[in-house]
């Protein structure tokens, strides 16, 4: 019986590696499909998200390199996945920063507008599709693949938020939604670096105990 379940078990992790592998390529293809919409409208901010969203599929990439090694070098992978989630989010929360004295304010069609809504949206549905599809998995680096893609989701809605008010406000007289943008990746930013330093604690946490 003992056999069995261990069985069940490592087909269900091989199912999930295969969700998890599919699910990176979908979001290097949203990625890569944002940063062409943002040369295309000129905005900078949009590149900065797409920029975030290939640091994250790295991020993946790196636990998912990491699982069926020994133990000691999924703590490796697991604190190295957690450094670029850190790395990543600190730089997109020094770039929102930016926005709170130097305001960039976008001027997106509806067209392009709702096409970079429609691109974070798909991003946000994969990421909480893998946040789900791991949410029983007790094994460390899917826990880091989870991290990942609930602080990618989190960055997602800033550029969701971005896109909409671009398209929104233009009737609004004197509205500037730099300052409200800025907010907004300040602090999914400082969320994300924070499921990062957790990654990190929690992992040298489990090495204590096991020493």
């Amino acid at each position: 019986m003992g056999n069995f379940f261990i069985r069940i078990k490592s087909i269900n992790n091989k199912y999930s590696l295969h969700i998890t592998g599919a699910a990176c390529i979908g979001n290097f293809v949203v990625g890569l499909g944002k940063l062409i919409v943002g040369l295309i409208s000129l905005s900078f901010f949009t590149c900065v998200s797409a920029f975030y969203t290939f640091g994250m599929v790295i991020a993946k990439m790196c636990a998912l390199k990491g699982i069926g090694k020994s133990r000691e070098k999924q703590y490796a992978h697991y604190r190295l996945t957690g450094i670029i989630l850190i790395v990543a989010s600190v730089l997109y929360a020094i770039y929102s920063t930016r926005l709170l004295f130097k305001p960039e304010v976008p001027h997106y069609g509806i067209n392009v507008g709702l096409a970079i809504a429609t691109f974070t949206f798909t991003e946000i549905g994969l990421n909480i599709r893998g946040v789900i599809v791991e949410r029983k998995n007790k094994e460390l680096l899917y826990h880091a693949l989870k991290m990942v893609s609930l602080a990618a989701s989190l960055i997602s809605l800033v550029l969701t938020q971005t896109a909409l008010l671009s398209f929104t406000h233009e009737d609004v007289a004197d509205y500037d939604p730099s300052f409200s943008n800025g907010i907004m990746g300040l602090l999914m930013g400082c969320v994300s670096t924070i499921i990062g330093i957790f990654m990190l604690l929690r992992v040298r946490g489990i090495q204590c105990k096991k020493q």
